[in-house]
């Protein structure tokens, strides 16, 4: 509204050239505007409103925005018999997640029988053949079109607008006949959040000319962009992992349709033209059979209709599928036939091509033109998709399919808080589910770093994950521990990364559910049946009893849970004293490992009702807290008086913004201190954190740094105004290249240094720092030390083969460094006593890609390491790269994704985690980010100990700045 009421004020003659009136072609020579975005044969009924009615404008002149959309959306739905609304969801920012059912009006009479029909279809055990095939022979197929997923791609959700309005009044024989035969979802605004983020840009560059000029501001955007949602997240990343209210709002929806056809339409670099389905390799190898066959004759359709109208346009070349959390991918892994679309971003005011100028109103002719000739497909090939879809689901559940004996078994774990993440995630999903009732003993398993084990016990209490069950392929797909791609799309990739020093592959290969979660899991080859009984997740959240804490000492609460890092920060932030575990205890029989939390009567003196604060922010957590009435612990454990319960101090947190921070990695780290701990905090801008006043705060998280636009390194100003900080008493962490950047320089803040800064050093620091922690955790026996007789006593190196000379080591890490992964799971070993591996066990698999080879040595804290050491029989001392490997031991590495030896070679035994002191305070440095898509939930509960117990474990307070 003040946007025009300010045009107002302007003489009509420059008003006139405004970019909020349709752009005169004369004023733009070679200006392609389409005459119409919709079919020639079109014959829309004038009694349904047209979007220039609603929005001001016609489609494609210039963007909608969310109101608008839904608005528009809700005004067909009142004006149409064959539309209804759904509404599913809210986002972050409150902004309505909705969809329109188009179909014909009988189809809509009866949606509950289609829904329930697609459910007999999708789960075909038991189904006879001439039910299914009067189903088949009954039921409409239904299409899910999903538009502009990512915000600032917004082509997507203007052209749903125009599909919509157009199946909803066209009034010709074929797409009335479309209509009988379709049930056609159309999602119009998948983020809405970051749309308007998007949106409040364009508003903000619009000038009194059109810009075509596709580096300008108006078409690039600014941080943090409006491709994520409100936490940044990127929503065509979630759908393995549900994390978001968006997409946990539409799974359901999607499972109850069953849609035989998914849309996902983006956009991609403005100086291109118009890419769709089917992708090229990798390919993930659970997606079912037909959806290369189908996707080719998808796509046929959709390039016949380009060609009408000579628009180019191509297959595949850089799309792949083989993260099976995109939208397309997930859909098919569903039984769908995922598509995507992938139209030139052009924003409002059209983009200068090489040889034309080229309009926003052609490339939402582009996603229309692709809409439709879909789900002309789709009603042309109907039958043959449902016979493929029901075939193939058919063999899926069958013992003799690719998925008739093998299960998923979650081992049992202390960590409620994490278990009830899974469980979640699995009831949106919608798996099944088992548990085992007692032991069950098994001839075979295998474990998540690729060991076969033999005579294996299964405790009792595992989750079972059967994979011959309907959604088996996606079952399979998120729990597999080490999905493999093709031999040709592996020797495609080695290829490029040799020839060309650069990969194909665009996203992690690296994302299995047990191992992101940080929880234990074997695979059993065999369809688990004995003593099991079935689970419905949705139902396991157990409310917790209030503790009779009428005279207790003190309220505990398991730091096995990931859920008391939460409760100390909340209860922190209230104002009551808080102590933590720093070693092991047990109180009154109650276990309570390191991390564990403790609020006492003696310390919160002076709040009358303690105890109801405390049972309340827990009830709120779902945590259990237990009272205890006496203080002194058996044995060696620590006594709650004693200096191992630590005091804490309150988190006051700072995240570094904007700059040349990754938005994702930020974005993250936002919502795991919003949602998570429930913790207060700011955000600072990263160009001016270097003149503010910082004692403020005692946390800083300074985010990965954004290297596609090649953002460096943060400021030397703002480094040095850190260090400062750091040594006044602060607790600084970081991660990736911001780690990086720490080590750097010529007076570097750490001690910690990248490989590549140290390689053609001396490097028996960092080897005497192996041999030193393996030692610590393989003593002498007694009678060897306990002998009278002086002895030469052999060396730890002695029998480890000398590095080669510093020329040959430097040219062997840079031919190394080629092959460093686009995104692997890793097996990190933990030192299990260091307070920041709480909740954690033995090792810890978390994301390696790019990320710099931390190598560090005492008196530097390394809490995980890269590698787990296992037996290995006739193994002699030997090298992986600089690093010792003792003698009968090899070094697990990969535990999943792609993961090259010579980078394998290259990471081995570096630093996942350091730790160290730095004046008053300390430095965390995280190799890869740990908060990666909100889901890796084993390594973030490292990064949540980082900022919840560590300024009262690791530094001294109160931070005093000159």
């Amino acid at each position: 509204m003040i946007r025009f009421l300010l045009l107002s004020l302007l003489p009509l003659a420059v008003v006139a050239q405004t970019p909020y009136e349709p752009v005169a072609e004369a004023e733009l020579p070679g200006l392609n505007y389409e005459p119409s975005i919709y079919p020639q044969e079109a014959d829309h009924d004038p009694a349904i409103p047209g979007p220039a009615e609603r929005l001001g404008f016609p489609v494609g002149q210039r963007t909608a925005t969310s109101a608008q959309i839904e608005a528009y959306a809700r005004r067909l739905a009142e004006a149409s018999e064959r539309v209804e609304l759904v509404e599913y969801g809210r986002s972050f920012e409150g902004r309505p997640l909705v969809y329109l059912v188009i179909s014909s009006p009988g189809n809509l009479a009866r949606t509950e029988a289609i829904q329930d029909g697609m459910a007999r279809l999708a789960d075909p055990r038991g189904l006879e053949s001439s039910e299914r095939e009067r189903l088949i022979s009954d039921l409409p197929a239904v299409a899910w079109l999903g538009y502009s997923i990512h915000g600032n791609e917004s082509s997507g959700s203007d052209s749903a607008v125009a599909v919509m309005y157009h199946l909803a009044a066209d009034r010709s024989d074929a797409t009335e006949a479309l209509l009988d035969e379709l049930v056609v979802i159309v999602d119009p605004n998948m983020n809405p959040d970051g749309r308007e983020r998007f949106m409040n840009a364009l508003d903000q560059h619009r000038g009194l000319h059109p810009d075509v000029d596709d580096q300008s501001l108006l078409h690039t955007g600014y941080w943090p962009y409006g491709r994520g949602n409100h936490y940044l997240f990127d929503l065509n990343r979630d759908w393995i992992y549900a994390r978001l209210p968006e997409t946990r709002g539409r799974i359901p929806h999607v499972l109850r349709w069953r849609p035989l056809l998914f849309v996902d339409a983006h956009e991609m670099g403005a100086q291109d033209t118009y890419m769709f389905s089917p992708a090229r390799e990798p390919h993930n190898p659970h997606l079912p059979p037909y959806r290369r066959s189908m996707g080719q004759v998808f796509a046929d359709g959709k390039a016949r209709a380009f060609d009408r109208f000579a628009y180019p346009y191509y297959t595949g070349e850089w799309h792949e599928d083989f993260y099976p959390g995109y939208t397309d991918a997930w859909a098919s892994l569903r039984g769908a036939l995922g598509v995507l679309y992938e139209q030139a971003r052009l924003a409002e005011d059209g983009v200068q091509r090489d040889t034309h100028l080229i309009s926003y109103r052609q490339s939402v002719h582009h996603q229309v033109m692709a809409s439709l000739a879909d789900l002309e497909t789709l009603q042309r090939e109907r039958a043959s998709m449902f016979g493929q879809f029901v075939s193939d689901r058919t063999r899926v559940v069958s013992p003799r399919g690719p998925y008739g004996n093998r299960s998923f078994v979650i081992l049992p774990s202390e960590n409620r808080g994490r278990m009830n993440d899974l469980l979640d995630l699995l009831a949106v999903q919608q798996f099944e589910v088992h548990r085992l009732t007692r032991e069950v003993r098994v001839a075979r398993a295998s474990d998540q770093l690729g060991r076969e084990l033999s005579g294996q016990t299964l405790p009792e209490g595992s989750l079972v994950l059967r994979n011959r069950q309907p959604d088996g392929r996606l079952l399979a797909a998120m729990f597999e521990f080490d999905p493999q791609m093709s031999t040709s799309a592996l020797t495609t990739e080695r290829e490029r990364v040799l020839r060309e020093g650069r990969s194909t592959i665009y996203d992690t290969t690296g994302w299995n559910i047990s191992m992101m979660f940080g929880l234990e899991a074997l695979t059993v080859p065999q369809h688990l049946e004995a003593h099991l009984e079935r689970v419905d997740p949705a139902a396991e959240r157990s409310t917790p009893a209030t503790p009779d804490a009428d005279n207790a000492l003190a309220l505990v609460a398991s730091g096995a849970d990931d859920r008391a890092n939460a409760l100390a920060g909340r209860l922190l932030q209230r104002g009551l004293a808080v102590r933590a575990a720093r070693t092991a205890s047990e109180l009154d029989g109650i276990e309570l490992p390191i991390g564990s939390i403790a609020v006492t009567r003696n310390d919160n003196r002076d709040r009358a009702d303690w105890v109801g604060e405390v049972t309340a922010v827990a009830a709120d957590l779902g945590l259990e807290v237990q009272a205890v009435g006496h203080g002194r612990a058996p044995g060696e454990l620590a006594d709650l008086g004693g200096r191992e319960w630590r005091v804490l101090e309150q988190p006051r947190v700072a995240l570094l913004a904007r700059g040349s921070n990754n938005m994702l990695d930020f974005g993250a780290v936002w919502y795991l201190l919003d949602h998570r701990l429930g913790l207060r905090h700011s955000h600072l801008d990263e160009d001016r954190a270097a003149v503010m006043d910082l004692r403020r705060y005692n946390v800083i998280y300074l985010p990965e740094r954004w290297t596609w636009g090649g953002g460096g390194p943060p400021s030397p100003a703002l480094i040095e105004r850190l260090d400062d900080w750091v040594r006044a008493g602060g607790t600084l962490i970081a991660s990736g290249n911001a780690a990086r950047a720490l080590t750097a320089g010529d007076e570097p803040m750490v001690r910690v240094r990248t490989l590549e800064q140290v390689i053609g050093e001396d490097l028996e620091p960092y080897q005497d720092g192996l041999y030193r922690e393996w030692l610590a955790d393989h003593q002498p026996l007694p009678e060897q030390v306990w002998g009278h007789a002086a002895q030469t006593q052999p060396m730890p190196w002695a029998d480890t083969p000398a590095l080669p000379a510093a020329e040959e080591r430097e040219r062997r890490d840079q031919w190394l460094r080629q092959f460093m992964p686009s995104g692997a799971l890793v097996a990190n070993r933990a030192d299990t006593g260091h307070w920041l591996n709480a909740g954690g066990h033995d090792y810890l698999t978390a994301l390696f890609s790019s990320s710099p080879v931390l190598m560090a040595h005492a008196p530097v804290e390394t809490p995980l390491r890269v590698g787990v050491y296992t037996p290995a029989e006739e193994s002699e001392a030997g090298l992986l790269g600089w690093a010792p490997v003792p003698a009968g031991q090899e070094l697990r590495v990969r535990a999943g994704g792609l993961l090259w030896p010579e980078a394998r070679e290259r990471i081995a035994s570096a630093a996942w985690v350091t730790r160290e002191s730095v004046g008053a305070g300390q430095v965390i440095l995280f190799a890869h980010a740990p908060a990666f898509r909100g889901a890796q939930l084993g390594a973030m509960r490292v990064l949540e100990n980082a900022i919840i117990l560590g300024p009262g474990m690791g530094s001294s307070q109160p931070i005093e700045l000159p």
